[in-house]
């Protein structure tokens, strides 16, 4: 959270609504720094792990396969990222761990054009020109090298669009349309001129208050860091995250900058039997802990402050009523905590209820024996910038089996499931919706053969993957609904009032976790949220 939060009494008991990677991972580490705390987690679903689901199934021939239907992969560097992997260390699990390295095949990724033909973004100068001599270039170069020249907004403090930021710094909006887009299906399954720059552009949207400029700010910033850089590994390379991290639980710094650096090496990360593997190794680490309880099937439905004795209560759906709580903390979307805070405070429930959040749709593809993905467009996947036609409302398509065929040992620990001869198969992901799903005929979800039947023809003219291998593989169709909160302009300011709201109604017994409240997108930028709000509480 923005805000500040009252650390917690001895003995205090504490309520965890969500048992996503945010609530778990809250858990975890509270429970570490405060063994005196009882913490209960109530989760509506039967299951724990919230939006990561690895779906062990089997195959058309009886064969047992995994389907990611949520996240799949991590970025390489980034705190979050060594907290996941620290924690793996500690649970001794880090034999699951394994990458992708710059160099892969699996490193590679496509934008679809206008003419729904693949082309690569560029990683080397032949990848390069021949994206410079496609139309989705187009104002790049212009773009680019008009942006050191153009002046800052006089009211840069101020938000706007994403596309109004691109627009005005690189001076059209072919970038946006053709490039950026495209990426923000992928991230936030948003439309770029709806989503707040000063949130999802965070960084660049800094760089130009400082510097006045994009490259500019960046030119400087890496000169900035010649001048302090030394020789061998200092200090400094820990991120005040990592060191109050490092600190707080005794780590050893040369350790945590080794694992740092070595991170660095990889774009991307996934583990051993699916993502999902993370939050299960952390559920049964806590249910081995005697101050944590893991309730599952019992749904939220109100929070209440009870001023006479300083707690909160929390309402289940089942009737029942669990009180005494010191803090609650909340990891479901703005949208369901609406709901939770209602009879507290009508205004915050519909200031929480303003943030509306996309659904995505999720089509798992499987065919085993054949590779029909042609050896060119091996790579991670590709996404639709809405320069494209687009008349499926496609986000993008991400290619499985050749991530997971050129995945690596991380640290040498990881022992490939195909070490021998690679058995062939193709997995692919189709990503619908999201923002698209307004352009529904009455604006509903549609239905599995609608979903299923557009992804096909989407293949069909993408790939130039045949019928007769669509019609034999394995489908599976998966609604995540509301699973991302959609960004809006002057979202920032929304989430500070709305904090300070939150905490004058229940005293600031209450704090919220997730992906809305978090600094950024990702599974592991909430885990830095759960761990930062732990800290603050402990």
């Amino acid at each position: 959270m923005l805000s500040p939060l009252t650390k917690l009494p001895n003995n205090a008991k504490v309520a965890v609504i969500g048992s996503g990677v945010s609530g778990l991972m809250f858990t975890y580490y509270l429970g570490k720094l405060r063994p005196d705390v009882t913490i209960n987690i109530f989760e509506s679903a039967k299951r724990s792990g919230g939006w990561i689901n690895s779906w062990q199934t089997t195959d058309q021939n009886g064969k047992p396969i995994m389907l990611e239907r949520g996240p799949r992969t991590l970025r390489g560097v980034s705190d979050g990222t060594v907290l996941i992997m620290d924690t793996l260390k500690d649970l001794n699990q880090q034999n699951i761990i394994k990458c992708v390295e710059k160099n892969s095949e699996a490193n590679r990724k496509f934008l679809l054009d206008t003419n729904n033909k693949l082309v690569q973004v560029p990683s080397s100068i032949v990848s390069f020109a021949k994206f410079m001599i496609n139309p989705l270039s187009k104002g790049l170069f212009t773009g680019m090298l008009g942006e050191w020249f153009r002046k800052p907004s006089p009211s840069i403090k101020n938000d706007e669009s994403v596309a109004s930021f691109i627009g005005r710094r690189f001076g059209n909006d072919y970038i946006g349309k053709n490039i950026l887009s495209a990426i923000f299906h992928g991230i936030y399954a948003d439309d770029i001129n709806e989503l707040s720059a000063k949130r999802t552009l965070r960084d660049l949207y800094a760089l130009e208050e400082k510097y006045g400029s994009i490259f500019k700010g960046s030119w400087e910033t890496a000169q900035e860091g010649k001048k302090n850089k030394t020789t061998g590994i200092t200090k400094s390379d820990l991120s005040a995250c990592l060191k109050e991290y490092q600190q707080v639980f005794g780590k050893k710094e040369s350790d945590l900058i080794g694992l740092s650096n070595n991170l660095k090496k990889y774009p991307m990360l996934g583990l051993k039997g699916g993502l999902e593997e993370f939050p299960k190794i952390v559920r049964k680490a806590l249910e081995k802990l005697p101050n944590v309880n893991i309730i599952l099937g019992k749904d939220a439905t109100k929070i209440v402050y009870e001023k006479s004795n300083d707690t909160v209560s929390i309402s289940l759906g089942s009737g029942e009523v669990a009180n005494g709580f010191n803090h609650c903390r909340i990891t479901t979307n703005p949208s369901k905590m609406s709901l939770l805070v209602k009879s507290a405070n009508e205004k915050l429930s519909q200031d929480l209820d303003t943030v509306k959040s996309n659904t995505v749709l999720l089509v798992n593809y499987y065919l085993p024996g054949r590779d029909i993905i042609e050896k060119n467009l091996h790579g991670f996947g590709y996404l639709v910038p809405k320069s494209n036609n687009n008349p499926q409302k496609l986000l993008g398509v991400i290619f499985d089996s050749i991530i997971e065929k050129n995945f690596k040992p991380f640290e040498g620990t990881y022992s490939h499931p195909n070490s021998g001869p690679v058995q062939e198969y193709t997995k692919l992901t189709a990503m619908l919706g999201g923002h698209f799903l307004n352009q529904w005929s009455e604006c509903t979800t549609p239905s599995k053969d609608i979903v299923i039947k557009a992804v096909k023809e989407a293949l069909m003219s993408h790939l130039s993957v045949s019928e007769k291998d669509l019609d034999a593989g394995l489908w599976q169709y998966t609604v995540a609904e509301r699973c991302l909160p959609h960004f809006f302009v002057g979202y920032d300011a929304w989430q500070s009032s709305t904090e300070q709201e939150l905490l004058n109604t229940y005293a600031a017994k209450v704090s919220t976790g997730g992906m809305g409240f978090s600094k950024g997108p990702g599974v592991p930028d909430v885990i830095v949220d759960s761990f930062q709000d732990a800290m603050k509480l402990k």
